[in-house]
């Protein structure tokens, strides 16, 4: 896989509490396509801190089962906690590099939020993924459409300093190489395994605190801008523009996250 251009921290966690949060609704109509239910055993590639893994866990119940893999242990270790918090004990932890992990069993799903993305060449990770899907069982995928959206659109407009620090984003990411294109890469993809279906969204989140979502990325990818020597990558004081950003507005600051779509497949 490729190096994944978000930092690991306490505050990427509650960022990604955040971003679960606005694509709660796509992430429900996928998983429901893609026939999780009780009973189910699931497996999650990229669990991050826990966030999918929590509602597939509530959705496969008692009498199901979901392996969450990721290739972060402080990621995995927020995860187990916040599972084990919850009171499930129906989800197992795996650290593994996608490159390097071979299931025992297969599965009725396979699923993924934001992976693909972070994947060097996804037609070659799906094919992989095919093979630990069951006969009539899904494979399913959340990836973001990063050229129609990903700067986030903010209203009351945001500060130019703040614009500009939200672009800074997809730059690094796009440095970084992640694949730009999954939105429309990702549809293309499963169309080779059977009928795909397709659902997007971008929701719009409302509140002055809503603007902490795309600031909270720009924390993030940081140390990513840093790596790649870039001269940019200390410009942008994250604490001043949210300290700025958040005086004077109200419940009518609406900020719309970038597109994501959802596809899934039914393997015969």
């Amino acid at each position: 896989m490729k190096s994944y251009p978000l930092h690991s921290s306490e505050k990427e966690r509650d960022r990604l509490k955040m971003q679960a949060l606005a694509i709660l609704p796509l992430t429900r109509t996928m998983l429901a396509g893609a026939g999780v239910k009780p009973g189910s055993r699931v497996l999650e590639l990229g669990c991050a801190s826990g966030d999918m893994t929590l509602f597939l866990a509530s959705l496969v119940g008692p009498s199901g089962e979901v392996i969450a893999v990721d290739r972060d242990p402080d990621q995995l270790d927020a995860a187990a906690l916040r599972t084990s918090d919850a009171g499930f004990c129906n989800v197992n932890f795996v650290l593994a590099d996608l490159d390097d992990f071979e299931p025992a069993r297969t599965f009725d799903a396979v699923v993924g939020r934001y992976f693909l993305l972070y994947v060097a060449s996804p037609e070659a990770a799906v094919a992989r993924v095919a093979r630990w899907v069951k006969p009539g069982g899904t494979m399913a995928f959340l990836e973001m459409d990063f050229f129609r959206g990903v700067h986030s659109s903010i209203w009351p407009p945001a500060s130019p300093q703040t614009h500009e620090a939200i672009v800074f984003i997809g730059d690094v990411m796009l440095d970084a190489g992640i694949n730009p294109h999954m939105a429309a890469r990702l549809p293309s993809i499963l169309t080779r395994y059977g009928n795909v279906q397709v659902q997007t969204s971008a929701p719009p989140q409302y509140g002055a605190r809503s603007i902490e979502l795309p600031l909270e990325a720009v924390r993030s990818v940081t140390p990513t801008a840093r790596k790649l020597g870039r001269a940019d990558a200390d410009l942008h004081d994250v604490d001043a523009l949210l300290i700025r950003e958040l005086e004077g507005r109200d419940e009518h600051t609406v900020t719309v996250p970038p597109m994501s779509v959802a596809a899934w497949v039914q393997l015969a």
